[in-house]
């Protein structure tokens, strides 16, 4: 008992040099606030534009802003994408954008253990593509995923994320009526180094249940040429198993992006 009121007593006074006893010092915590605290947050911006003369004259322009954040068991992502080709009747002059892409995504995932491997999720988002045939599809949806840790390039893991689940779909096209239905959601997520400062990033999801089926799917090379810096090659397909009279079912565009980290 002597030696715990010992222990306390050093705990809770400093005796000053005098002899007289000064209060305890206090070390200030850091105040941590989780999704709040910016310093958590990570991202990337990016901008492309191409030019394209000669029997035709097409330029072609994309952005896009990705955010994350991930915590010890949460992860969430938000995302905004805009692509845009617009072509110039050389004999006339007149020039008309052929294909306009507006899409906004928001992930929530809940791993399940420390190993971050299995976890559920939550995924909403919205895609516009009038000039392809397609006002409006917003989705969200519940599910569960794996993510793989395939291999180690230097400091830079290969990461594969499967997902499997379902999601309520409201999609207008151009010249139907709006079709709303539940579907079946499958999607994937992979970006792996090749080699020092080069990697393969890829990602897909496909929808199927009743009136609705479609693929979407990005693969790209990235170059990180600097620390914060990028550039990067990529290619965007989007496939519709039900497209509107007049249109066709695949759409597809390519980039040379150059974009930076923070």
């Amino acid at each position: 008992m002597l030696s715990i009121l010992l222990i306390q007593s050093t705990l809770l006074t400093n005796p000053a040099i005098d002899g007289s006893v000064e209060p305890p010092v206090v070390e200030p915590q850091p105040l941590s606030m989780g999704i709040l605290d910016t310093e958590e947050w990570s991202g990337s911006a990016s901008v492309a534009i191409t030019d394209v003369s000669g029997n035709s004259n097409s330029s072609n322009g994309a952005a896009n802003l990705d955010l994350a954040w991930e915590g010890d068991l949460d992860k969430i992502g938000l995302g905004a994408h805009y692509a845009g080709v617009r072509n110039t009747d050389r004999s006339t002059g007149d020039a008309t954008t052929t294909s306009r892409l507006y899409q906004y995504d928001a992930l929530y995932n809940r791993f399940f253990s420390e190993e971050k491997n299995l976890y559920g999720y939550a995924a909403a988002g919205t895609r516009q593509d009038e000039p392809n045939g397609l006002q409006m599809r917003a989705s969200g949806g519940i599910g569960i995923g794996n993510r793989f840790h395939l291999y180690q390039q230097g400091e830079v893991e290969g990461l594969l994320n499967l997902e499997a689940g379902v999601s309520y779909v409201s999609e207008n096209k151009v010249g139907t009526i709006n079709e709303t239905s539940g579907v079946g959601r499958v999607a994937f997520d992979f970006d792996g180094p090749l080699m020092e400062s080069v990697s393969f990033v890829a990602d897909g999801e496909y929808l199927n249940g009743g009136e609705i089926e479609s693929y979407v799917q990005n693969i790209g090379l990235k170059w990180q040429f600097s620390d914060k810096m990028f550039l990067e090659v990529s290619n965007s397909m989007a496939w519709d198993g039900n497209p509107s009279a007049g249109f066709t079912s695949t759409d597809r565009i390519w980039n040379l992006l150059i974009g930076a980290d923070f």
